[in-house]
């Protein structure tokens, strides 16, 4: 492999016979603010959470989406080109998700809204940061066989945003929300409204490779087995990759949960075979996805956790060592992790253990990924201190 930097620009360049390049624009320290990962003439575009600042919710907003669009021009992208965006507040309430929903509306055009996801966590990276926001986004080079579609578009965001390449399908699904007496109910109504979204799309449950929910105030001991309940006989023989996390607030105080997805599936009659490899199921999820057409493979990782009880460090390292036997199940390594997310319940900005964790580990000090890091309310366990989810791409 021949490494070359280009203007902030580390390329990494793959022998002639791959499909696949790779490059990380803008590298950061312990991350890249941007990794695009170019196939075929369609490039993937994975953009670390951006943050915002200033007086008040409006301007944090406004400049962190900002950043978001900044981040995308220095990969040859723009905000027309993103298909799903997560949207993470601090000091959430509510009343407050207008202000939130103004700045999406005004940051997109009206042609183009993404998938979008909207949550109340309890950190940032910064203790004096509100507004955190990570994109992905697709764009074709003129003449290659890509299209983007986007469905339900609803004030600033679309209910699924569909990119086909070649024969291959990839659905983003917008954060869906239950609604019910009690979690048990709103669980059942949120997987109902994921169905319907994938129906939308021309996909169902069954080819969901991805799921990631979000439960306000989650207590693992007793919120388990009503989630549990709710979701039952949703997936069938091949359940996604899963992540499931605590939060502080949704848009609304009725509604408890909150799930989004990715689902692949493959454009009957174009000549082309997607495959799907499901590795290491855990019951109602499975470890890891991964996903190839013609091109590259895309691998989805369930977020990895260590011992509950242990300390933060020693977590940290248990989850990092179990992201690399899982990518290794798919042929993979953590050099081709492309974005991460950590969460850590009860986070104190600048006490993460990621640094020795990665050392331990032996993940490479260059190309990291694009990355995203969450203090939020609570994990499977209340004893559990860390989580950590990636996507990663190999030929």
């Amino acid at each position: 492999m021949i490494v070359a930097a280009l203007s902030g620009v580390t390329t990494a360049v793959a022998p002639a016979q791959a499909q696949i390049e790779k490059a990380f624009v803008n590298p950061a320290g312990g991350y890249t603010q941007v990794v695009t990962v170019e196939d075929r003439g369609v490039k993937t575009v994975y953009v670390s959470g951006q943050v915002g600042r200033g007086a008040d919710l409006r301007t944090h907003a406004e400049s962190a989406f900002s950043g978001v669009a900044e981040q995308l021009r220095a990969a040859g992208a723009s905000m027309r080109d993103v298909v799903k965006i997560r949207i993470y507040v601090t000091d959430f309430d509510p009343a407050d998700y207008g202000v939130i929903s103004a700045a999406r509306l005004a940051a997109f055009p009206d042609d183009a809204w993404p998938a979008s996801t909207m949550l109340g966590v309890t950190s940032l990276a910064r203790e004096e940061l509100r507004v955190e926001i990570e994109a992905t986004a697709v764009v074709g080079a003129p003449g290659a066989d890509f299209e983007l579609t986007r469905i339900g578009p609803s004030r600033g965001f679309s209910q699924a945003v569909v990119a086909r390449h070649g024969a291959v399908r990839t659905i983003w699904i917008a954060g869906q929300t239950g609604r019910g007496d009690n979690l048990t109910e709103q669980t059942g109504v949120v997987f109902d409204r994921v169905s319907q979204r994938l129906a939308d799309a021309g996909a169902s449950l069954d080819d969901v490779v991805k799921v990631n929910t979000y439960i306000v105030d989650f207590q693992p001991a007793e919120d388990m087995g009503p989630f549990s309940q709710g979701r039952s006989s949703v997936f069938s023989d091949n359940p996604p990759s899963s992540t499931l996390v605590g939060i502080d607030r949704l848009v609304s105080d009725q509604i408890q949960i909150e799930v989004d997805a990715v689902a692949v599936v493959e454009d009957g009659g174009r000549g082309e075979n997607l495959t799907a490899e499901f590795l290491d199921p855990a019951g109602s999820f499975t470890q890891v996805v991964a996903v190839q057409g013609d091109g590259a493979k895309t691998i989805y990782v369930s977020g990895q956790v260590g011992q509950p009880g242990d300390s933060l460090e020693s977590q940290a390292q248990q989850a990092l060592a179990g992201m690399r036997r899982r990518l290794s199940l798919a042929g993979a390594t953590p050099a081709d992790l492309v974005k991460v997310i950590y969460y850590l319940p009860g986070y104190i900005p600048g006490n993460t253990g990621i640094a020795d964790a990665r050392e331990a580990n032996g993940y490479p000090t260059e190309h990291p990924p694009a990355s995203t890091l969450l203090g939020i309310q609570s994990l499977f366990s209340e004893t559990a201190l860390f989580e950590y989810e990636g996507i990663a791409v190999v030929r």
